[in-house]
């Protein structure tokens, strides 16, 4: 009999790529057969062959049936086991006779199997039965689980899940398996009564909604360019005969998956957070159904014209200055009491104070919720906006019906309004400060509000009054008392640009400004800007010197250099600074901030006795001075004068008590003299003092450990270990205590 010829199988485009890429993932196959020890976990590590067309599996079979590895014979022998069709459990057949004709052969025998033909008989197709997922897409992510009944009787359940993540990646995780269906059901209970977590919601989803929120995520993949999470590209032969590519996925009840019970401020917050973070969907999500927030644009719409706007204008580093409810406004009508309060609140307004860093876009213009930044920090990009918030409530959630873009709407106010307004507020924060003992929580969240609005007011007169400098110096003193260097920092560049007879001292807070904001930028990807902010300030300062050639200058000058480690120059602003104060009026804090930064030059250079006659000097003219009474200490002791440094650190204890350094100091002292009473002593008093100081506790077990109090050292070691768990000085007394020795931390 002649033997048969191969028969070309005609597959198309995308059959023939499915085809290769599963061809070239085989031995991953195969690994994931040789742990199976059912025939479940058979037919689940055969899931992305099974799922492909019955011409693209024989096709794929051929091709495993050339390539003379053992690991195709070990799938060969699998799909003869298991498959339900019998074509393709004869081509799987007739690979294998060709392989053995090679002499390769299986290494895998597959555990347990079923006969195919009795397969074939009582197999059912899988068809969806139920879905969960997690109300937690203002989160940024949602976990969706999926199961489809299949096998005899219906009595197995694949499982397909999802962690989504809609920030940046789109697909997190993804898992698949087979159970059999009473562990299935009891699996998605357990997930549902349990919320998943806790504190996160479940509810039922539909087959067409898990589709449309898979692609949802696949879609911000595809937008932030990330890699595709490797279990996912493994399982996508079976996500899409189950999910993607199937052709009635059913009802999609239009969930939106958002926790049904965030507070009015919640809804706010995240739809600005996803508005900043570029996740469009959950933004729009969070409006009305009516809101003119649409712009007449479908949901896809909307979504694409914001990411072309994110695209260019790289909005980053959100901050939120103030959020407050507004008290509604009183009818006037008049309405019975026991009417009013009966009445459900189907409406709120809110004030929010926020900030971006982003880059001037024209696509800008093309948002209609684009609020205009009041100040604009030319260096960093952050704009600043307040924007009033109206929220609506719909199917028992709220929602955003308008933005109004206040600080717009503050610049069509006339000058006598605005300050008037200014005035009323600078009277409330005096109130405010005279009464706060009464009250200090609300004080606090009342002057973080004011001060914020403040600001805007401050920012709308500067429009008017570009030419007055005393509006300049108000917007100036209000951010100083926010505390907000990036604000002040805008202030002072324009009283700089616009008011040169006042440049020197302008220059002077400038320069001193940068600094500060340069060192809050910490990390790596903070550098280049640190750098910039710190160079930026350097030249500033320099100017202000050209300008003004005063002590005050170079001392300011002097310590920038210091705090960037340039220690020559900035020894020889200090001198310049000391040469230019001869003969001035006495100006004690010049004199002793010049001594301080000898001092720490010095102390850098190891000059210790020269660090020493200048802290000397520094208490002499500023007891006071923050820190000097330690350094005095700490100096002697570098120098071996032990007695001496005692005496100064118990004269820091009476200044400066909240210092840690000190208790370090004096515990090593008492600890090196044997005297570990008078250190336990001196532990027990600072904890008693400042009780949520990890750094004390952690000190004070050790002391404990050393003399001999083991179950205290590991009492005090929990607690620092509770207030600061990554500590690595908490570690090592961890180590010290449970490595049986006596070493010193």
């Amino acid at each position: 009999m002649s033997s048969k010829k191969d028969i070309t199988i005609e597959l198309s485009p995308e059959e023939t790529i499915q085809t290769e890429e599963l061809f070239s993932h085989y031995p991953e196959i195969a690994q994931q057969l040789h742990k199976s020890e059912d025939q479940a976990q058979i037919e689940t590590a055969l899931a992305a062959i099974t799922t492909l067309s019955e011409s693209a599996q024989v096709a794929l079979l051929k091709a495993l049936a050339k390539t003379n590895r053992s690991d195709a014979a070990d799938i060969l022998v699998a799909v003869n086991a298991v498959h339900p069709l019998k074509e393709v459990r004869k081509e799987a057949r007739r690979g294998l006779l060709r392989l053995e004709g090679s002499k390769t052969f299986p290494h895998w025998k597959a555990p347990g199997t079923q006969a195919p033909a009795v397969q074939l008989a009582t197999a059912n197709p899988p068809r969806f039965w139920k879905g969960i997922a997690t109300q937690s897409r203002e989160e940024g992510e949602v976990q969706v689980t999926l199961a489809w009944e299949q096998g005899f009787d219906y009595n197995e359940v694949r499982i397909i899940g999802f962690l989504l993540d809609f920030w940046e990646v789109g697909v997190k995780e993804a898992f698949s398996s087979i159970l059999t269906k009473r562990k299935a059901g009891e699996e998605l209970h357990e997930m549902a009564a349990h919320n998943l977590g806790g504190d996160i919601e479940t509810t039922p989803c539909s087959l067409a909604e898990a589709k449309r929120l898979l692609e949802e995520a696949l879609s911000v993949h595809e937008w932030h360019h990330t890699k595709l999470n490797e279990d996912y590209r493994a399982l996508l032969p079976l996500i899409n005969t189950f999910i993607l590519q199937v052709d009635d996925p059913g009802v999609d009840n239009g969930q939106r998956f958002i926790a049904h019970d965030m507070a009015e401020q919640e809804v706010a917050v995240n739809f600005i957070g996803g508005w900043s973070f570029g996740d469009y969907g959950l933004a729009n999500d969070l409006l009305a159904e009516a809101s003119p927030v649409r712009a007449d644009l479908s949901r896809d719409e909307w979504i694409q014209l914001h990411r072309a706007w994110f695209d260019e204008a790289h909005p980053a580093r959100l901050e939120l200055g103030f959020v407050r409810e507004l008290k509604p406004v009183q009818s006037t009508l008049w309405v019975p009491d026991s009417v009013t309060k009966s009445r459900p609140i189907t409406k709120k307004e809110l004030e929010i104070g926020w900030s971006l860093e982003l880059l001037e876009t024209p696509l800008s213009g093309t948002l209609h919720e684009m609020p205009m930044g009041t100040a604009i920090n030319k260096t960093t990009g952050r704009h600043w906006f307040w924007t009033n918030c109206t929220l609506v409530q719909e199917q028992n959630s709220w929602r955003i019906q308008q933005l109004k873009d206040e600080g717009a709407a503050l610049q069509g106010l006339s000058v006598q309004e605005l300050q008037k307004r200014v005035k009323d507020y600078e009277f409330a924060l005096e109130e405010g400060i005279q009464q706060h003992a009464q009250d200090p929580e609300n004080f606090i969240e009342e002057i973080s509000w004011r001060l914020g609005e403040l600001l805007h007011f401050d920012d709308a007169l500067l429009v008017h009054l570009a030419q007055d400098r005393e509006a300049y110096d108000h917007a100036y003193d209000h951010s100083v008392l926010t505390g907000n260097s990036e604000r002040t920092m805008v202030y002072l560049e324009r009283l700089v640009q616009r008011f040169p007879d006042a440049a020197a001292e302008n220059l002077r807070r400038l320069g001193a400004t940068m600094a500060e904001l340069a060192h809050k930028f910490e990390g790596a990807s903070f550098i280049e800007r640190r750098q910039k902010l710190l160079q930026r300030a350097e030249e500033t300062l320099r100017e202000a010197c050209r300008v003004n050639d005063s002590a005050l200058s170079h001392t300011l000058l002097g310590e920038l250099l210091v705090s960037i480690e340039q220690n020559v120059e900035a020894q020889q602003e200090f001198l310049n600074a000391r040469e230019l104060s001869i003969g001035q009026p006495n100006d004690p804090a010049i004199e002793d901030s010049i001594e301080a930064g000898l001092a720490n030059i010095a102390m850098r250079e190891e000059h210790f006795e020269d660090a020493l006659a200048h802290f000397k000097r520094v208490s002499e003219l500023n007891p006071a001075y923050p820190g000097v009474w330690f350094s005095l200490g700490f100096t002697h002791r570098l120098l071996g004068r032990l007695e001496e440094a005692e005496t100064y650190y118990e004269r820091a204890l009476q200044t400066e008590s909240s210092d840690i350094r000190i208790y370090s100091e004096l515990t090593a002292l008492y600890a090196q003299r044997g005297e570990i009473t008078r250190a336990q002593t001196l532990l027990q008093d600072a904890i008693r003092r400042y009780p949520d100081a990890a750094y004390l506790h952690a000190l004070f077990a050790s002391v404990l450990e050393e003399k001999g109090d083991h179950r205290q050292a590991v009492k005090q070691l929990e607690e620092a270990e509770s207030l600061e768990p990554d500590s690595d000085f908490i570690m090592a007394v961890r180590q010290q205590i449970f490595a049986g020795g006596r070493k010193r931390v």
